[in-house]
Parts: structure tokens; sequence; C-alpha cells
């Protein structure tokens, strides 16, 4: 049943309010206002819902005439229809209620058939007007609807065959973002804002519309058009368009030759010309010609082209060679796919790649590579060649497919491909589309064993934040980057930046588009691990690489006995079960170490007694044994001061990364069984470095660096080894110790027993902290010691407050009195200037000192 329309009577008279009532009960539902006060209140209530008003004049509180006046300023109650009725026979109460908007004038008394009449009359016009209105005008901005303003167009350009038109189109740049940001309703704001600028400046010259979404389009006079276009379109971004968020509109211009096509045609070509210069700053407009009506045709002809092509393998996998700058050999390779075509001939990937991620194609594309490249690493795995892994690309479309996971898994599981010889480049503009899904997306892929690549690095959209978000494993410099960094000097700094960054957080950098002999030594000078480019190699078939990798694996195995032979070998403890790394280990580091496996811990350590000290090298070890013996074997080499030079790796599997990690964090580095083995073998060779490394800062560290009372460093020695930190010693702490009332007791007591307190406080320092700390007599009764790798700074505090009581402690056994004050400050970055650090942990001592002597104070800001 069709439900009643709802008519506001609005009355003093109670008799006169109940026989409109009666009147109108058979046919619509009624409210009840006594004045027009009350009648505003129930259409604030009721908006919406009311299909007429009956009204009368004379009313007490307000009138009908006030209340017409009232209704006229709001634009949806001024829409609904008003009768108003009055016992005066006069015209001036007529006239002037419908100079207030009234639709219609009933005298009173009452005629029942002639107020139903003229109710359903007006009821039924203002209903027809309204389904008028919704064809012909946009409900938010009062423009011209799309559809209307074709009829409306093709009339105009009929009517006009001798005149010159132009469509318009606009473009609100980042539009989307814009209602993302502010709220739907700062969007219906802006378009509004928008309507009413172009009305304003076009007024009656021309028609317009609001065309969907954000567009709006302009029919113009071509002269107008012109005459209008640097007032107008030039000045988009500045008043009435600009508003206090700075949007930008772009607008797109088509210059009517062809009057056979439709409008909507006319309209696309501005739509086409309008999107051509998206992002583009300080280019407000741009006309439409022929070269872009020839790139749509273009674009339909390989949309047509691209499923047949892909059933009759007319793309095809081309690898380019990826080289280790440090080991100088090729560790790798890029998939780049290639479109022969039988007709066309090869297509350039510029070309229908940026077409494929439009419409959607891209994922089947990248799903045919990703196989091509599995089968290509188990036919090289069946012919006994030795895989290298290879990167393929991940569209930013694939990232937000919620099967890629289990798409890229099933690949490899068909292939007998491990995940780890599979690396996933993701386009570094995908990070800024949906950063969460994306974070998300590559969580589950590194979970399942996969390398993640962040692809095109320094081409305009990086994030720092997503990268300290996001688990990566390398960082992959676009090409531009590097060919700016060569031709521009101020870019060389930036660079070697981005490395220094990337290697802090354990990521490989691989620079692509390397091109010159100038380029390469300027990105080894910098610390970059892989390139690649025409410099080294093309990209090439399939078959022509799997030759090169032929011979490339000949020439290494050539060179390696004259490689044991001049360099000797190092041994390399690997303390594991799992018999499949074993062999990926033994692999290698073959030719570089002599490689002994301990397959539990009892064994591990019955070969550290025998030979550990003169011999090893480095542990690799594993946190998944079981019983805690990997545990066992660190406690082990933690206690034996002449064991702490051996550095250790921990490795875990993916799935124990959790319960292990806390296990792994007491060794020198962790790295996940999934890595590949260059970054095992990378990590290995850092450890060992540093472990060498130190050993020279011990033999350099001589007696003119150290204090002749203490054995100490003195202030030379601790510059030195100030200097020689490096990033893994961060985050660090400072304390600045000073042996209160040392000079009153050595004028009382004499210079032995200060001297017998100096002693005993260095001999406390080297038992209270470890021995990579760096303990130094700055001078005097001033004690400095560095401690490393401190990553709470009230772990420093408990430090220096231990130090200070155990030193009072033992002085009072002696029955002297003293004491000892510290103050402590914290540093994070590398770069901060050790005097600095000092100068605020000495204000911290002072602090001490000043409120509470034999206390330690934190340096604060």
């Amino acid at each position: 049943m069709t439900p009643k329309k709802q008519i506001l009577v609005v009355e003093d008279n109670v008799l006169n309010r109940e026989l409109l009532v009666a009147i109108l009960e058979n046919d619509y539902d009624t409210l009840q206002a006594k004045n027009g006060l009350e009648a505003l209140e129930i259409l604030q209530k009721h908006k919406g819902e009311i299909a007429l008003i009956l009204l009368d004049v004379m009313m007490p509180v307000m009138d009908g005439f006030t209340f017409l006046d009232k209704i006229k300023q709001d634009e949806e109650l001024s829409l609904i229809p008003v009768i108003v009725t009055t016992q005066s026979d006069g015209e001036a109460d007529e006239v002037a209620a419908l100079a207030r908007g009234a639709t219609d004038f009933v005298p009173k008394p009452y005629k029942p058939q002639v107020i139903l009449h003229r109710i359903a009359s007006i009821i039924k016009l203002r209903e027809t007007a309204a389904m008028v209105n919704q064809f012909q005008y946009d409900r938010l901005t009062g423009l011209f609807s799309r559809e209307f303003f074709l009829q409306k167009a093709r009339s105009v350009l009929d009517e006009n065959p001798e005149t010159d038109y132009t469509i318009v189109c606009s473009n609100i740049e980042n539009f989307k973002l814009y209602n993302d940001a502010y709220g739907r309703q700062a969007g219906d704001d802006l378009l509004k804002h928008i309507a009413k600028s172009i009305r304003d400046i076009l007024g009656d010259e021309g028609i317009y519309c609001r065309y969907g979404a954000d567009r709006f389009i302009l029919l113009l006079d071509s002269n107008l058009e012109r005459a209008h276009r640097k007032a107008f379109f030039a000045n988009s971004k500045k008043a009435p368009f600009s508003t206090p968020k700075k949007i930008s509109v772009k607008w797109g211009i088509y210059e009517i030759a062809d009057r056979s096509i439709t409008v909507e045609q006319m309209c696309d070509r501005a739509l086409l010309a309008s999107d051509s210069i998206k992002g583009q700053y300080n280019k407000p407009f741009a006309v439409y010609d022929d070269t872009m009506r020839e790139k749509i045709l273009r674009e339909k002809t390989l949309t047509d082209a691209m499923e047949t092509a892909l059933a009759e393998n007319q793309f095809v996998v081309y690898l380019q060679p990826k080289y280790s700058i440090g080991e100088e050999c090729m560790i790798g390779a890029e998939a780049l796919v290639r479109w022969i075509h039988p007709q066309w001939g090869f297509m350039s990937p510029a070309e229908f790649i940026p077409l494929f991620e439009k419409n959607g194609f891209i994922f089947r594309l990248d799903q045919f590579v990703w196989e091509q490249v599995c089968k290509t690493i188990a036919d090289w795995q069946q012919k006994g060649i030795a895989p290298l892994p290879v990167s393929v690309n991940v569209s930013r479309a694939d990232t937000f497919n919620t099967q890629i996971t289990s798409t890229l898994l099933d690949i490899t599981q068909k292939h007998g491909v491990s995940p780890e010889l599979l690396h996933l480049e993701i386009t570094e503009s995908a990070f800024t589309d949906n950063p969460q899904t994306l974070v998300d997306t590559v969580n589950q892929l590194r979970k399942a064993g996969f390398i993640i690549e962040m692809d095109d690095f320094g081409s305009g959209y990086s994030s720092l934040n997503m990268l300290s978000k996001m688990q990566l494993d390398v960082l992959k410099l676009d090409r531009q980057f590097i060919q700016n960094e060569i031709e521009k000097p101020a870019y060389q700094s930036i660079l070697k930046d981005i490395v220094n960054m990337a290697h802090r957080m354990h990521l490989r950098v691989v620079a692509e588009g390397v091109e010159t002999r100038e380029q390469m030594k300027r990105l080894q000078t910098v610390g970059c691990d892989l390139v690649q480019g025409y410099f080294f190699a093309k990209p090439m078939p399939v078959a022509d690489f799997e030759k090169m990798l032929k011979e490339h694996r000949q020439k290494t195995q050539n060179a390696q006995p004259k490689q044991q032979k001049s360099l000797g070998l190092r041994t390399l403890l690997i303390v594991d079960n799992d018999e499949k790394f074993l062999k990926k280990a033994r692999n290698t580091f073959e030719g570089q170490y002599r490689v002994v496996e301990a397959a539990d811990a009892q064994s591990a350590l019955e070969f550290v007694e025998k030979h550990g000290r003169d011999e090893l090298s480095a542990v690799i070890l594993s946190v998944s044994l079981p019983n805690n013996q990997a545990e066992t074997v660190l406690n082990f080499l933690n206690q034996d001061a002449s064991l702490w030079k051996i550095p250790v790796l921990a490795t875990m599997a993916a799935g124990d990364r959790q319960q292990c990690l806390s296990v792994a964090r007491a060794a020198d580095d962790f790295l996940c069984k999934l890595h590949p083995v260059f970054d095992l073998k990378k990590r290995v060779q850092h450890l060992v470095d540093a472990a060498e490394s130190h050993q020279r800062e011990r033999v350099l560290l001589d007696e003119a660096c150290r204090d002749y009372i203490t054995g100490l460093l003195n202030r030379r020695g601790l510059q030195a080894s100030v200097n020689a930190l490096r990033a893994e010693d961060l985050p660090l702490a400072v304390c600045l110790f000073d042996l209160d009332n040392l000079k009153m007791m050595n004028d009382t007591s004499g210079h032995e027993v200060g001297d017998k307190i100096i002693q005993t406080f260095a001999d406390l320092l080297r038992r209270q902290t470890r021995a990579e700390d760096i303990q130094c007599r700055y001078g005097g009764d001033e004690f400095v010691v560095v401690l490393k790798r401190i990553n709470n700074p009230e772990t420093a505090v408990r430090i220096g407050e231990n130090i200070c009581k155990t030193f009072q402690k033992s002085l009072e056994e002696e029955q002297i009195e003293s004491s000892c004050s510290c103050g402590v400050a914290t540093c994070k970055e590398i770069d901060m200037p050790f005097g600095k650090l000092l100068e605020q942990a000495d204000q911290a001592l002072y602090v001490a000192k000043r409120e509470n002597k034999g206390s330690c104070f934190l340096w604060k800001k």
C-alpha cells in the first residue's frame, strides 16, 4: 500500500484547524501547528517528508507572512509548495503572500472539493518539476547534469553550424586524497566552490555542467574560450579556485573540429587532454591534438592484442646479470619481460607496461614471468648448474591481491624452487598507495621465504618512514639517480648517505643503470654492494645468460686452487644439525675457510677447547638447537675472555624468529636461514673483519696510549678508541667519574695512598664493565667509561650507581673516607661530537656532586 503524503496545517483557530484536518484525513496524513514558530520547529524535524503546507496569514507569535520569509531563506524548505488561507476579501493579502513565495491562495470558508483538487494538482506539479529538475541539474552544485548537458550541447552545435566551439574539461589534482584527508563534506564544499566560480566568471556565456565526480565540462564559443584562457585557466591556482588547502585544477581543451562525432566523444578528448598534464606543476591547461588520439588508438590496438600475445608466447623473459662489487663476480640476475610481436617486432616495455598496469592485465603478465623464471631455475638445477637468485617484478596491482603469497608459493613449489631464489622487486611508488596493506603483504611474503627488494629508490616517491616500518632485504637505486649522482657532484654525498643508511638497516644496495667506468668506481667508493647495467651486460635471452653463467662458474672454479694456495685457509665452526643448511654453508665457504661441523653443543665446546683460541675465525650457531644448546655455547664463549675475540653469527629458521630472537641477540649478529647464501657469506666476512679490526685496535693502544698507574687508557688512547667506534656500537653511554676528596687525601696521607685509591678504582672499572667497553683515566681524579650498545639510559645509570656504591664500600673496609660521583650522557648517533657528549656527562656530574656526593645522575635536555 502506497503511504499517504503528509501535509502541514498551520492555523491558530482550533475549529478551522480541525475542519481542515477532517477534509484531508481520507487522502493525506497531517501535522498541525498553531503559529508560524511552531510550524518552523515541525519543519526542522520532518524536513523532506512534508508535501505541502496549508498556511493561515493572521496568527499570533509569528504570522504567515513572516513564516513565508523564513522558509524562503532555506534552500530545501523553499521548495515546499504553500497554499495560503485567509478570510480577507482584499487582494493585498493575496499579492503579499504570492510575492513571498506562496504557490496558491484559498479563501475562507473552505470548500472541501476545491481544496482537495488544488492540493492534488499542486503536489503533482511539484513532483513533475522535481523530476525534470533532477534530470536537468546536478543536485550538489546546481549546474546542468551530465545527461542534460550532452543534449543541450548537441542542440547548440546543431543550431549554430557556423560558430566555432570548444569543449573544456576540469580535473582536480588529488581530489580523492583531499576527500580522504579532510572528509566528504570538505570535498563537497570544494565542488560547490568551483561550480560557483564557473557561474561567476561565465554567467550566461556558454553552457556547463558537473560531468561526474570532480569533473566539470564547459561548452564555449571558441573566441570566448581563447579570451578567457589566460585569465581563467592559467590562474586556476589563484582565487577563486584556490582554497585554504591549495587545490590545483587542470583543464583539458578540445577545439571542436569534427562535429560528426558525439558530444560524449568530444568530452572524452578534453578529458584526455586534462589527464595528460597530471602532476605537471605550473601547467594548468593542455589542448587536445592528434597525437593524443593516436595514443588512444595505439593503446586500443595493444589491448586487443595482449590476450593473443600471452597465449602465443609472444612475451619472452630476458635476464640481466647482477654483479657483486666486493667479490667481483656475478651473483644474480633481474628478469625483464620483452614483447616480440610477429608483425610489429620488438616492442619497448615502456610502451606496454604502463598500459597493462592501467588496464589490470599486468597481474597475468607478472604471473607468466614468475612461472618462466621458476622453470628456468628448475632447469638449471636439473642440469647441475648451481642456480643464482633471480629478481622478478611485483607490480602495484599485485600487492593488493590477497592471494599473492599463495600464488607465488604455488609456483615455486610446482617447480621445486626455493623461495629465497626468487627475489621480489616492489616499486618504490607502491609504498605510497596504501602503506598498511603493503606492509602486511610484504611481511607475509618474507615469512614465506621470499627476499624483498625496494625498486626505483630515489625516483621521487621516497618514504624514509616506510623504510623504518617495512621489513626489506635490498634497496635498489633508480638508474636516473645514479646518472644524476655522477653528473651532479651535490648528489655524491647523498648517495653515500643512502648507502650508509641502508647498511645500518642491514639492507644490501643494488645500483642499476651503471653505464660507465666512472659510475662503477664511484659506487665502489661509497660501498655499494651490487651493480647491474650496460657497463657489464645488457638484458639477454635465457639461453645466452645460461652460457655466460657456465663460463663464469668455470672461471671461478679454475681460480679457486690458486686462491687457496696463496691465502691459506682459516677455520669456521658451524654448530647446526640441519643437513640442508650445512650443505649450503659448505658450498658457500669452500675455498675460503676450513669448515668444521658440530651437530650439538658438546661437540662444539670440545673443538673450541682444543683448537678455538688459536685457529677459530668465527662461529655460525643455530639458535634452533634443542634443549637450549645454543645458550650453552654462547655462555661458554662469553665466560672465557680469551674467546671473546671469536665472533658468533646466530642463525634461525623463519618459524623460530620470535621465540629464538632473544637468544640470537646475545650473539654478534643474527640471520634468518631464508636469506641467500651470499648474504650469509657477507655477514660472516663482516664479523671476521670487525674482529680483526678490534685486534688491530688493541695492538695500536700501546704504552703511549695507557696511563702508567692504572694501565687504563689515557686521553690519547681514549681519543683513538672513540675514533674507531662504528655504527654497530650504538647506542653509547658515557660515564664520567670523579673521586671525591682525592686531593685532600694526597695532602693529608701522601701520594702513595692517593695512588692506591686510583688503582683500586681502576680495578673496579675493569670488573664492573665489559672488555669491549672503553675505560680511561681522563686525568687526576677523573675517569671516563664508554659503554657500547646500551639501549636503555637507565641501564647506564644503574651501572654507574653500582660502581659508586661498590667503590665506597671497598674504601670503608680499608677505613678510608672517600667516595666517587658519576655523570651519564647517552648518544644514538655516530656523528655526534664526542666532546659534546663528554660535556653533557660533565654537567650531569656537577648535579650529582651538588645534590648528593657519591650518587649518579643522567643528563637530560
